[in-house]
C-alpha cells in the first residue's frame, strides 16, 4: 500500500434506460464536496454499465437516451479540482446494447444463449472470445482516453470472466487447441484461456497508449496451489498493476472470504486494495445502509492485512450522493486517515504457511477455510501460499486435508525439512493422485488407503494434550489409514465404531457408539513433522469442534515451541503484526459477526476487552510502545526477546506500535 490512496469509493451506476431523469440533480461542486467531507481520496467512476448505457458522448456505443450532458467528464472535472484521485469503470462481460447482437453472446451447455432463459430478469453474458466485440471495447477505451486524457489514473474493467461457453467460435477454438468441447474440464481450461488472452490484449492497448495508468480487471483471482502452472491464477496477476478484491461479506461471500484471499493476493503486493460495500446485502440494494459496526470491522480487516479501503456504492439515477451514505462512510474513513500512516509501506510478519488445497480452476476451499479459521481463532500469523512459493520464509507449513503431491513437491518438502522446517499435514496431503502413492516420505506413515469407517473416533494421548484424554471423540469426516513407520511417535489412535449406519445396519439418531481402538494411529510425529489422518481443517470449517482447533493447536505448539505472539485474547479477536521500517505494528480487532438472521452474518455492536496481555517477539527492547491513535505511550517489560504489555482497552480496533 505504499503511495497508495486508502480512502476509496467504487461507485456503479447500473441505470435502466427507461429511467427519465438521468443526471438531473448532479452538481459538480456537492459531488466532490460530499466525497471531501467523507474523506474519500480516490474514486471509481462508471463510462459504461450493464445496461451497456454510457454516459458521455460517444460514436461508438449507446449514450443514456435520459441524459443530457457529459457526466463522466463533469465528474473528471470537479474530482480533479478537487485533488481526488479517479479510475474509469468499464464493463466488459455484461452490457445489454451490445447483448443483443446474439452473436456475441455466451452458449452454454444447455444452448441457452448469455446464460438468460425467458423471463428472468438478469443481464445477459457476453463471449470475450469474440474477436469483434473486444475490437469494439478497446475502441470505447480509445474513445475515453481521447476525451478525458490527463483527468483519471486508470481503468476498472468488469465482469472478466467465462462461464463455459460452447458457443460455435469457442468450439472451434477448443478443437484447434487440442481440448474436447463437450468436457466440462476443458471447457474450464479454455475459460482461463480466453480470460487471460483478453486481459493480454486490453493491457497491452491500454499500456501503449497510457503507460502510466492502472489497469484492473474483476476477474477470478481465486487462491490456487499453482498445481499445474499453465492454469494457475498467479498468470494472471502480470496484468495487474494493482490487486482488488471485492468482498462484499453477505450471503455470497461471507467473514472467511476476504482474510483468505488477501493472505494469498497480498503477500508481497504493495498495491492492495479490499472491497466491500455500504449496503446491508450487496450491490444494488437501495435504500438499505451498511451497520457502521459492520464498515469499521470490515476496513480495519483491510488496513491490518496490508490492503487499502474501497467502500461500494450506487449513484442514485439522478446524480445526487445520499448524504446519510457518506456520513456513515465518513465516520469510518476518518478513523482510517488517522491510523493511514502507520499502514503504509508496512509488511506482514507470517510464521506458518498454509499451502492451499484448493487446485486450479477449482473453487473448494473448506480445508483452506477451517484452516483460517483455526489459525485466526489461535493468533498465528500466517500466508496462504503455492507450491511455488519460497517455503524457507515460514517456521511451519500446514498441508490442510488433500495437497496433492509430486516428486517436485516431495523433493521442495524434504529440502524444507532437511533445513529444520517444520510440516502439519493432514489426511491425504502428500498423496499423488495419478499414482496413489504417498510421497512424503518425511511424514513417518505409510499409506494405506481410506478408512474403512465413517465416522470414526479419535483417543488422544495424555503427553500429548491433556484436557483431551481420556475420550474418544468423534470426527466426522472420512480419514485414512496408516501404519507409523519405524521410530515415528504416535500421538492419538484411532477408533472405530460398532458399525457404519446403513439403511438397515443403525443406532439412534445419528452415528453408531464408539466400540473399540484399531491399533492404528490418528495422529503421528516424526521428528518436525506431524501427521494427522483425519480431514480436520475441512471438518472444522464444516462441523466446527474445538477439539480439532485444540489437537492443532497442541500440534504447533509441539513443533514450534514459541511463536511471534502470545496473549491471552479470546478466539473472537483477530490479529495481525506488521513490519513498516524499523517499527513493528500490532492490529487488534474485536468484532463479533452474528448469524442472527437467515442470509448472511450481521455486525452491531462492539464488545470491549479490557486488560488483555500480549508479549511480541520483537528481538530487542523498544524505545517506546504506544497506541494508535492518538500516540498514548504504554509500561512495558522486556525479557527473553519478547515485549509484554497489558492493554487496558481493546474497543474494536487498536494498532500497538513499537518503535
Amino acid at each position: 500500500m505504499n503511495g497508495q490512496r486508502m480512502r476509496q469509493i467504487h461507485l456503479d451506476f447500473h441505470t435502466s434506460p427507461l429511467i427519465p431523469d438521468v443526471g438531473a440533480e448532479f452538481d459538480p461542486d456537492e459531488f466532490v464536496s460530499t466525497l471531501k467531507e467523507a474523506r474519500v481520496n480516490s474514486i471509481n467512476i462508471f463510462a459504461k454499465c450493464h445496461h451497456g448505457m454510457c454516459y458521455y458522448p460517444t460514436k461508438l456505443g449507446r449514450m443514456h437516451p435520459a441524459l443530457k450532458f457529459d457526466l463522466v467528464g463533469e465528474m473528471l472535472g470537479a474530482l480533479a479540482g478537487a485533488g481526488i484521485g479517479a479510475q474509469i469503470y468499464f464493463t466488459a462481460g455484461w452490457d445489454e446494447v451490445s447483448a443483443d447482437n446474439s452473436n456475441w453472446l455466451e452458449v452454454n451447455r444447455e444452448g441457452v444463449l448469455g446464460g438468460v432463459r425467458p423471463f428472468e430478469s438478469r443481464w445477459r453474458k457476453l463471449c470475450l472470445n469474440k474477436k469483434s466485440y473486444v475490437d469494439l471495447i478497446l475502441a470505447q477505451t480509445d474513445e475515453i482516453i481521447e476525451r478525458y486524457r490527463g483527468l483519471f489514473e486508470g481503468f476498472w474493467y468488469d465482469i472478466v470472466f467465462q462461464k463455459g461457453c460452447v458457443c460455435r467460435d469457442c468450439i472451434a477454438d477448443m478443437k484447434r487447441r487440442g481440448l474436447e468441447p463437450a468436457d466440462p474440464a476443458d471447457q474450464k481450461k479454455h475459460d482461463y484461456i480466453v480470460i487471460l488472452e483478453f486481459m493480454e490484449r486490453v493491457y497491452n492497448h491500454v499500456k501503449q497508449r497510457l503507460p502510466g495508468v492502472a489497469v484492473f480487471f474483476n476477474t477470478k483471482l481465486h487462491p490456487d496451489g499453482a498445481y499445474d502452472e499453465g492454469f494457475a491464477i498467479k498468470n494472471k496477476l502480470k496484468y495487474l498493476t494493482n490487486i482488488e478484491i471485492e468482498s462484499l461479506p453477505s450471503e455470497k461471500w461471507g467473514y472467511n472470504h476476504f482474510p483468505l484471499y488477501v493472505s494469498y493476493l497480498g503477500r508481497g503486493s504493495s498495491r492492495c486494495v479490499g472491497m466491500n460495500g455500504r449496503f446491508h446485502t450487496a450491490w444494488g440494494d437501495f435504500g438499505s445502509l451498511r451497520n457502521r459496526e459492520a464498515l469499521e470491522y470490515e476496513c480495519f480487516r483491510m488496513i491490518m492485512h496490508g490492503a487499502a479501503c474501497c467502500v461500494g456504492d450506487q449513484l442514485h439515477p439522478r446524480g445526487r450522493l445520499d448524504k446519510k451514505v457518506y456520513e456513515r462512510i465518513g465516520e469510518v474513513y476518518r478513523q482510517i486517515e488517522e491510523r493511514e500512516a502507520f499502514c503504509h509501506g508496512s509488511e506482514k510478519l507470517a510464521e506458518v504457511g498454509v499451502l492451499t488445497a484448493n487446485r486450479p480452476l477449482e473453487t473448494a476451499f473448506e480445508s483452506d477455510e477451517g484452516a483460517l479459521r483455526m489459525l485466526m481463532e489461535l493468533h498465528y500469523s500466517f500466508d496462504i501460499i503455492d507450491v511455488t512459493s519460497d517455503f524457507s520464509r515460514y517456521r511451519l507449513l500446514i498441508l490442510p486435508d488433500r495437497v496433492i503431491c509430486n516428486d517436485t513437491l516431495a523433493q521442495k518438502l524434504s529440502a524444507y525439512v532437511a533445513g529444520g522446517g517444520a510440516v502439519i499435514a493432514t489426511c491425504r496431503s502428500g498423496l499423488d493422485p495419478a499414482t496413489g502413492k504417498y510421497l512424503f516420505r518425511e511424514a513417518g506413515i505409510e499409506y494405506l488407503g481410506d478408512s474403512e469407517y465413517c465416522p470414526e473416533y479419535i483417543s488422544v494421548e495424555k503427553d500429548f494434550r491433556e484436557d483431551l484424554a481420556g475420550m474418544e471423540y468423534v470426527l466426522y469426516e472420512r480419514g485414512a489409514n496408516v501404519r507409523a513407520a519405524e521410530g515415528a511417535e504416535v500421538l492419538a489412535w484411532q477408533g472405530r465404531p460398532y458399525f457404519n449406519r446403513t439403511y438397515d445396519v443403525f443406532c439412534s439418531h445419528r452415528h453408531f457408539p464408539f466400540d473399540r481402538l484399531t491399533g492404528r494411529p490418528a495422529i503421528v510425529r516424526s521428528g518436525r513433522v506431524i501427521y494427522i489422518s483425519s480431514p480436520l481443517f475441512g471438518s472444522y470449517r464444516v462441523y466446527g469442534v474445538r477439539a480439532y482447533r485444540d489437537i492443532v493447536e497442541a500440534s504447533i505448539k509441539a513443533l514450534l515451541g514459541t511463536t511471534l505472539l502470545e496473549s491471552d485474547l479470546p478466539p473472537s479477536a483477530e490479529v495481525a503484526l506488521r513490519r513498516q521500517g524499523g517499527r513493528l505494528i500490532l492490529h487488534i480487532l474485536h468484532y463479533i459477526p452474528e448469524r442472527k438472521c437467515k442470509k448472511l452474518d450481521i455486525v452491531d455492536t462492539k464488545i470491549p476487552l479490557y486488560n488483555r496481555s500480549v508479549a511480541v517477539r520483537t528481538g530487542r527492547k523498544p524505545r517506546s510502545v504506544c497506541l494508535v491513535p492518538g500516540m498514548r505511550e504504554l509500561p512495558f517489560a522486556y525479557e527473553d526477546g519478547y515485549t509484554r504489555l497489558t492493554l487496558p482497552e481493546i474497543n474494536g480496533h487498536v494498532m500497538v506500535v513499537f518503535e
